[in-house]
């Protein structure tokens, strides 16, 4: 008489299906992270990054690639408020620079 072997052990890890593809959450992330560190460290560079990595991270979430449109578009919001101020500041600074040398 013949046993069949015991059936393998169940996997720990869930399996995705074979077609579908990971987020790509990344640049919606970058963009988030890029806009809020403007305020503290990355000043103008850090405003055009997350406009770039907003924009980028909008439209993979419209076509379905991504899944943090909201972290993209917060991102990208927070980039152009960045270099709105920082161009207030720098026309303050020219003002006062040209009216410091009288």
């Amino acid at each position: 008489m013949t046993v069949p072997p015991p059936p393998p052990p169940p996997s720990s890890a869930p399996m995705q299906p074979m077609g579908s593809a990971a987020p790509q959450n990344g640049m919606g992330t970058a963009a988030l992270v890029m806009g809020i560190l403007q305020f503290f460290c990355l000043s103008i560079l850090g405003a055009i990054l997350a406009i770039v990595f907003g924009r980028i991270g909008m439209k993979r979430a419209e076509q379905g690639l991504a899944t943090n449109g909201g972290a993209a578009k917060a991102g990208y919001i927070l980039g152009i408020i960045g270099v709105v101020i920082w161009i207030i500041g720098f026309i303050f600074y020219m003002v006062a620079v040209a009216n410091g040398s009288k």
